[in-house]
């Protein structure tokens, strides 16, 4: 049965090739607005290596400083590393937790200055790389005992280990980071610059480097952000609870000041909408997306439907013809759908198409991120993040609301219409 509807739909499609390419383009210019939405919005907070546990993140980036006495807010900065470790590493109910310092921009040389590189540094502690998957192709990461005591060791990236040395096979050699002795401990695979958390070129313990603390307001801010990796989603309201116990506790011990986390640990979402201090609109964000969405599919739907109603009102002879034979009202309603949807999946197809071609063309806009500090970090365009299954499915669902939206109405007439009728529209 479906086998011949797909002969009927292809021989539609010949006689009245104008119409079928509008239908087909249509339908393509919307999925694509659509799916860019969807893709980007996918990239930033689904699991993709080394971030595979965003399920189970929660992320501390920003905090205010208020008088204790007037309440008056002195600013807003990054953690210092004496706030993160009294309020989250004493932390009892996640599985681990991560303090690190934002990517800088430093000079990588092999010692003697042969080859020079720059290249982008994340300062962090040992738990990192259990909060995070990493593909360690070379060597290990350094432990927490090295992490301790300061060792100068370094996990440098398959791409940057090629450029200065021409091989992967670098581990226990030496390099210079802005003419501070390291030693290369592990190499793992290149991390895309989407993956705000983790990516860099290099990595090094903070501890083994001096990080700038601000030295006002009794140094509860500086350039620390915190990774939180909970045992599950579930824990994160006794995580939260437990993060304000110790907050409350931090603030008892500052004499002058007090701290505000803004309503932070944040899911990945909240954190990727956060561009301040400021609680972002989480709410309100979704409804725009929605309606956006709804706009998107409802304006080609219209037009579409107008199309489909066309083409039925000429087809009212066979619909009246085939209804005499007995045709019931639920196969022609399925047959027309099918026909539709066979037009919308075409559409779909190419508009997907479209969708990752306009984010390649346009990715500075599309996929532009504030997470690093002002530096110039081209987005990459990751074969690897953005051929996802679920942004398939996704593609389909909206294929398969797009053609309900456009041929429901026109499915139902001409299926609900008498042979008498049907008979009298041509």
């Amino acid at each position: 049965m479906y086998k011949q509807y797909l002969k009927q739909t292809i021989r539609m499609l010949k006689e009245n090739k104008l119409l079928s390419v509008i239908s087909i383009v249509g339908t393509a210019l919307a999925i694509c607005l659509i799916m860019m939405l969807v893709i980007v919005h996918q990239v930033w907070i689904m699991n993709y290596a080394p971030e595979t546990n965003r399920n189970r993140m929660l992320y501390v980036k920003w905090l205010g400083v208020q008088d204790k006495k007037t309440g008056d807010n002195w600013g807003n900065a990054y953690l210092s590393l004496k706030t993160a470790k009294a309020c989250f590493l004493p932390l009892k109910t996640p599985e681990k937790v991560s303090v690190v310092s934002p990517l800088q921009s430093r000079l990588a040389a092999i010692p003697g200055g042969a080859k020079q590189q720059k290249c982008h540094v994340l300062f962090t502690d040992d738990a990192f790389w259990k909060v995070f998957d990493f593909n360690v192709t070379a060597g290990k990461p350094y432990t927490k005992e090295e992490f301790e005591s300061g060792t100068q060791k370094i996990v440098v990236t398959e791409t940057l280990a090629r450029q200065l040395f021409g091989s992967t096979n670098v581990v226990g050699k030496s390099i210079e980071l802005s003419y501070m002795p390291y030693t290369i401990c592990a190499v793992v695979k290149d991390v895309s610059s989407l993956l705000e958390s983790t990516y860099a070129e290099a990595w090094i313990p903070y501890t083994s480097t001096n990080i700038r603390n601000f030295n006002w307001a009794e140094n509860v801010t500086g350039l620390y952000k915190v990774y939180i990796l909970a045992k599950s989603s579930g824990d994160f309201d006794a995580i939260r609870k437990e993060v304000e116990q110790r907050v409350s506790i931090y603030n008892a011990s500052l004499s002058d000041y007090k701290i505000t986390l803004y309503r932070q640990p944040d899911t990945k979402y909240t954190e990727r909408m956060r561009f301040g201090p400021g609680y972002p609109d989480i709410k309100g964000s979704i409804i725009q997306n929605i309606i956006l969405v709804l706009i998107l599919l409802a304006v080609p739907a219209i037009n579409l439907s107008s199309m489909t109603l066309s083409r039925m009102n000429k087809r009212m002879s066979e619909i009246g013809i085939r209804k005499a034979f007995g045709a019931t009202k639920k196969g022609l309603l399925m047959q027309i759908l099918y026909e539709n949807l066979v037009l919308t999946f075409l559409g779909g197809v190419l508009g997907l198409l479209f969708s990752y071609a306009s984010i390649a063309l346009f990715k500075d806009w599309a996929l532009n991120t504030t997470a690093y500090w002002g530096m110039h970090i081209a987005p990459d365009f990751s074969v690897k993040i953005f051929l996802n299954p679920m942004i398939f499915v996704f593609a389909l669902f909206f294929c398969l609301v797009l053609n309900l939206m456009s041929a429901g109405i026109p499915a139902y007439r001409a299926s609900s219409m008498t042979i008498v009728n049907a008979l009298k529209e041509n």
